[in-house]
């Protein structure tokens, strides 16, 4: 038995509509909220923290003030826990700190500071292309990573983020080596000087179905030429399949690329193409695949790109099948064993 993303909203809906709301003093409903239900002789109660529609607690009680007051802790724990995030957010908004070296004032960004600043410098620098930009702290290191889709070529956002990167790792000394940015005056006449907290900086970049990883090289804010595409797939599959024979031409209009490749390369080229708009034609002689397309006189633009829905989240099914039977028996005995043993397989 599956249980949908919409089961469970019913299965809170329930709750709040035929149970009984505990409440706790400083707690709000958006940060967790607890509900005793309560059968004849009975009892159960279910904790569910901000907007989630699965219990993250879901327990019988052997009367109604066990049940309540194992709530009561649970929310005014859940209390705790968002206070303490909430500290935590405001320092994270702090996003520098200075201390003087003498007549030096020394500023030195954090890790969400240098990611702000290379997300302020990517959106000057490519304004209309969307980017993602997070920052992660792990042992030893940190990182901050940019994502996008189609846009900018990945040597063209290299050089935007590169001044931030704080240092890079030497390998034959096996140790990472911080960078000493220079000093410089600043708008008041005093000597300062700066440093970032990303140790590491990656870009990911991934393709819309128009394009593919293929045109790496290529700027694709607007709509490549033919040209520019073929060249750019023959300078990468040279690189990539170098030990596969590659070459393309054009006549009257006509474009061509032919490759002994196994890899399905030019397959994946003839679909984007495709999906620009463009009638592709796909040959086999031999070993040899060709793929010719003709130019149109102007590039089609690429079709819009449809973001991937989210499947709907499941729950454990024996845990809901218990669920939907207890819910639709009154009677059942809240100690029936084969509920307790969903419900210690669900919890763990």
């Amino acid at each position: 038995m599956k249980t949908t993303g919409q089961d469970l909203a019913q299965l809170r809906k329930y709750f709040t509509e035929n149970a009984r709301q505990v409440q706790v003093d400083g707690v709000a409903d958006t940060v967790a909220v607890g509900y005793v239900r309560h059968y004849g002789n009975q009892f159960s109660y279910a904790v569910f923290y901000g907007k989630q529609a699965k219990p993250a607690k879901h327990y019988s009680a052997k009367d109604e003030a066990q049940a309540e007051q194992r709530i009561i802790e649970l929310l005014a724990q859940a209390g705790k826990v968002a206070a303490m995030k909430g500290e935590d957010r405001k320092k994270g908004r702090t996003s520098f700190h200075d201390r003087q070296e003498g007549d030096v004032t020394c500023r030195s960004y954090t890790l969400t500071g240098t990611a702000q600043l290379i997300r302020e410098a990517l959106k000057i620098a490519f304004p209309g292309v969307k980017f993602s930009v997070t920052s992660d702290s792990f042992a030893n290191g940190n990182a901050v990573d940019i994502r996008y889709t189609d846009g900018p070529s990945r040597k063209q956002v290299e050089q935007v983020y590169a001044p931030f990167i704080s240092g890079h790792y030497n390998s034959s000394e096996d140790m990472y080596e911080y960078h000493r940015e220079p000093t410089t005056i600043d708008s008041t006449g005093k000597l300062f000087r700066m440093s970032y907290g990303a140790k590491y900086i990656h870009e990911h970049r991934s393709y819309s179905p128009a394009y593919g990883f293929f045109l790496n090289s290529l700027d694709l804010r607007q709509a490549p030429t033919l040209a520019e595409q073929f060249a750019a797939f023959e300078n990468w599959h040279r690189a990539q399949r170098y030990d596969m024979q590659t070459s393309w031409g054009e006549n009257a209009g006509t474009y061509t690329v032919s490759s002994n490749s196994s890899h399905g390369d030019l397959e994946r080229f003839a679909e984007a193409l495709t999906v620009q708009g463009y009638a592709v034609r796909l040959t086999q002689i031999g070993d040899e695949l060709t793929l010719s397309t003709r130019s149109t006189g102007s590039s089609p633009q690429p079709a819009p790109v449809v973001e991937p829905v989210a499947a709907p989240d499941e729950t454990d099914r024996e845990y809901y099948a218990a669920e939907m039977q207890w819910l639709a028996d009154p009677g059942q005995d809240s100690t029936d064993r084969e509920f307790e043993a969903a419900e210690r397989s669900w919890l763990a």
